[in-house]
């Protein structure tokens, strides 16, 4: 406790945890009237110059964070000589604690977990923040199942450089990607860590121990990534080949985002337990002695008897099958000229209409050199007749379609001519007066008021001018 358990206007109550970065207190807020979660800097570091820059930074970066997996920062500053951050107090476990309790975590429930972690990454990765320190005992689990990423003590600036007076990597050993042994790191160095996070969630293991430092920076740097599915055997193989990418040895090798981790692994699991169909296996053909043998069905009605006609329904209902037309007989001799006459005449009785004039012959006439009653008379193509006009019909050949009845309307060309300059006198007119109007807006002396009327009393005109000359124009381009 610090001296009488207080901190300026803080009341130190219980000490929540500890890390190489301070201490987390729980702590009432007397002036505001709350709980709060207090993060201290320990004594023996007040003095330290690196310490005391990274933990000012801290405050600072995570101040920035705007998102719901990321816990709210109240306030930050110094008080009676040391560093603090006010918190929002959250009333839960991490997930360290969870999965010493627990065991492994159902697939579902671990994807979940590494979902929301990916958000408040993906915030952080935004804001240009780099965590450098995601693992278990940094994520607190409500019992609602939401889940906050804490402790951005060692969180920087992209781009920026460790903090330490040694030059040594800052940050918890199994969960370090190969390029931060280098001093290197970025967000595929966040990538990796959430991927390491997501194997323990299935595995309760460390995916390279938990054994020495030493040992333990030459397996992520040398070993390859382990599979899930080795020590868990509900973890699907689509899920095993996500973990395995996220732990690549090279950076530009692993996914992109933390989001896309996430969202590749919830396709995993949605593969893997989506329906498939099954297909039943061929079974052996039924041999011919074994099939049932039936009699052939027969017709509940008479069969179709024969007609004359060349189709043929005897029976109501039933159908017989189309009997072929029967052959014309042969032609029969013909007088001479009977062919001439069949081909170019025409029967008296068909209908014939009136007023047209015939396309071809139609009637057949007798020369008046031959006597009545002569066997096989000649018989002569009748030269066409003149078409007598009737009312509501036009002299066209055969096959065009009549007119209309009554003349056409006689075009009154001059009257349009002088209706065409009377409509474009007045828009250009008007158009002139429109534009100086507009003119007026800016330079005149009368009221805004005035000014604006006169620009309407002249632009309706000219509108209506400018609509009956796009109407004019229409109905020249339709004739």
């Amino acid at each position: 406790m610090l001296g009488d358990g207080k901190l300026g206007h803080y009341r130190l109550e219980e000490l929540l945890g500890q890390g190489g970065m301070g201490q987390v207190w729980l702590a009432y807020d007397t002036r505001m009237g709350r709980d709060v979660a207090l993060k201290v800097l320990p004594a023996e570091l007040a003095d330290d110059a690196d310490y005391r820059q990274r933990f000012e930074r801290e405050a600072r970066l995570a101040a920035k964070l705007r998102g719901p997996h990321v816990v709210p920062i109240h306030n930050f500053g110094e008080l009676d000589g040391r560093l603090f951050i006010d918190m929002e107090l959250v009333d839960g476990v991490d997930l360290g604690q969870v999965l010493h309790d627990r065991g492994p975590l159902p697939v579902p429930m671990a994807v979940d977990i590494v979902r929301q972690l990916a958000q408040a990454l993906d915030v952080a990765h935004d804001a240009g923040l780099v965590h450098r320190d995601i693992k278990p005992s940094n994520t607190l689990l409500l019992p609602n199942g939401f889940v906050y990423l804490i402790d951005f003590g060692l969180a920087r600036g992209a781009g920026q450089t460790a903090l330490t007076s040694t030059g040594a990597a800052v940050g918890t050993w199994g969960y370090m990607a190969p390029e931060r042994f280098s001093g290197e790191g970025g967000i595929p160095s966040d990538v990796y860590s959430l991927a390491c996070v997501l194997y323990e969630c299935l595995t309760v293991r460390r995916p390279f121990g938990d054994s020495a430092p030493a040992q333990q920076m030459l397996a992520h740097m040398t070993s390859p990534p382990p599979r899930a599915s080795g020590q868990n055997s509900a973890v699907p193989a689509g899920l095993d080949e996500v973990i395995v990418r996220g732990l690549a040895k090279d950076p530009a090798r692993r996914f992109d985002t933390a989001g896309e981790l996430a969202a590749s692994a919830l396709a995993a699991i949605q593969e893997s337990t989506a329906p498939r169909a099954v297909f039943a296996p061929p079974r052996d053909p039924v041999p011919a002695s074994a099939q049932p043998s039936f009699p052939p069905a027969q017709p509940s009605y008479p069969p179709a008897q024969p007609s004359s006609s060349p189709r043929s329904y005897a029976v109501p209902g039933a159908y017989s099958a189309p009997q072929p037309y029967p052959e014309p007989p042969p032609p029969a001799a013909r007088p001479y000229g009977a062919p001439l006459q069949a081909a170019m005449g025409r029967a008296e009785s068909q209908p014939r209409p009136t007023g047209y004039a015939p396309s071809a012959p139609q009637y057949d006439y007798v020369h008046p050199s031959v006597p009545p009653g002569a066997a096989a008379p000649l018989r002569y193509p009748m030269p066409p007749q003149p078409a007598t006009h009737q009312p509501g019909h036009s002299e066209q050949p055969w096959g065009y379609a009549p007119m209309a009845p009554g003349r056409p309307k006689p075009v009154n060309h001059l009257g349009r001519m002088l209706w065409w300059v009377l409509l474009g006198v007045c828009t250009v007119f008007f158009g002139f007066l429109s534009m100086v109007c507009v003119f007026g807006l800016f330079v005149g002396d009368q009221s805004i008021a005035t000014r604006v009327a006169i620009n309407v009393f002249f632009h309706v005109p000219t509108a209506g001018f400018v609509w009956l000359v796009r109407r004019e124009v229409r109905k020249h381009q339709g004739r």
